[in-house]
């Protein structure tokens, strides 16, 4: 998983709208395919979507936290 797909997903999660985020990215032919299934895409497979991209992120948040509390 690149980045580029964690920072998309997790911006069209908060609500910013897809073109606006992939505009954000340096590159964002990286981002393509996302962006297609998220435009594109049916319900179930825009939620799965965003949902693969932000399990990771949401796991290293909670391994984080840990450190945090110190």
């Amino acid at each position: 998983m690149s980045w580029q797909n964690a920072f998309i997903a997790t911006s069209v999660a908060l609500g910013v709208p897809l073109k606006e985020a992939a505009s954000a990215l340096e590159d964002p032919h990286v981002v393509e395919g996302l962006v297609h299934l998220l435009a594109m895409g049916t319900r179930e497979a825009r939620a799965r979507a965003i949902a693969q991209h932000l399990a990771p992120v949401a796991a290293e948040l909670e391994a984080m936290e840990a450190t945090w509390r110190a």
